[in-house]
């Protein structure tokens, strides 16, 4: 079994969740979308297969009243497509455990205008219940998740926990999670994002989970304005690796590090590879198992 697969079981028992570098899929399930929506090439369990353990899932709900996957306004394939690729992956491989940010896309406005999101809970637990059964494998019952370990979840028989900052969904925790963005740094071109983007860790908190993200958010009146995801994305990667190295070689930072994501996660194992490594550098590596980790990721 590919180490993408399976690395985390090399943790040590006694990493705490917050230490774990994990790397993490931005708009997880925009692979089918079109022009601006889209941010990945690769669906959940591709993404899986790629070592990618933290997904950001946003809904809305068509016209027929099926929810449905989004980016924004533009809307995707069904939801339960998705719920199939989690089903399939907590059925594969019980070493591994995930982080599911799901929710409702946020009201965006235009103009005077303001577009509002809407996936109907009870229709949400019973998809969520139907498919990744929450009620058996969410992990939820924690005071503070500042404390919990890798141990904790392993002893605890449980695969992921299911995130909304409102609680909306059984076994869904609301718990601290910070993701710092800011509209100036995650609008500028590459070579500027590359330089300033690691100051995003100085914007954010110290404790709870860290949502670093590695990509530029298209918006008006930035550097970049409007342009397509993937087009940034193939400016972008070259830089990739001295932003990763930048995280590594500041003390802070890499104690920081935690959910690190990106756009197109599934073009290469280059991101995930980086990411991994991350946690060599931060000890989260069982001892006698280093060399093998490190060897097996470089040979994909």
């Amino acid at each position: 079994m590919s180490v993408y697969k399976s690395w985390m079981s090399y943790l040590k028992d006694d990493v705490k969740i917050i230490d774990v570098v994990m790397p993490s899929a931005h708009n997880a399930c925009s692979y089918d979308l079109k022009f601006m929506g889209c941010c990945q090439n690769g669906n959940m369990y591709k993404q899986y297969e790629y070592g990618i353990r933290h997904f950001c899932i946003r809904l809305d709900t068509n016209k027929n009243g099926e929810i449905v996957v989004c980016h924004g306004i533009t809307k995707g394939g069904p939801f339960v497509n998705d719920l199939r690729a989690m089903k399939k992956m907590l059925e594969e491989n019980d070493s591994e455990f995930f982080i599911f940010d799901i929710r409702e896309y946020y009201p965006q406005k235009i103009g005077p205008f303001t577009i509002n999101f809407k996936a109907d809970v009870n229709q949400m637990n019973e998809l969520l219940e139907e498919y990744i059964k929450p009620s058996e494998l969410a992990f939820c019952d924690f005071d503070d998740i500042n404390n919990v370990t890798v141990g904790d979840i392993r002893k605890s028989g449980k695969r992921y926990i299911l995130y909304n900052f409102e609680k909306a969904y059984d076994y869904s925790v609301n718990c601290e999670y910070d993701f710092p963005w800011d509209k100036r740094i995650n609008g500028l071109k590459a070579e500027g994002f590359a330089k300033e983007v690691v100051k995003l860790f100085d914007l954010g908190k110290a404790t709870g989970l860290n949502w670093f993200q590695i990509q530029q958010t298209p918006n008006l009146g930035t550097e970049i304005g409007i342009a397509l995801p993937r087009k940034l994305d193939e400016k972008l990667r070259p830089y990739f690796p001295d932003i990763i190295k930048a995280v590594e070689s500041n003390p802070e930072y890499l104690k920081r590090a935690n959910i690190i994501a990106s756009d197109f996660m599934t073009e290469d194992y280059m991101k995930s590879e980086l990411i991994l490594k991350l946690n060599c550098a931060k000890n989260n590596i069982q001892d006698n198992l280093k060399e093998e980790f490190i060897k097996n990721l470089e040979e994909k």
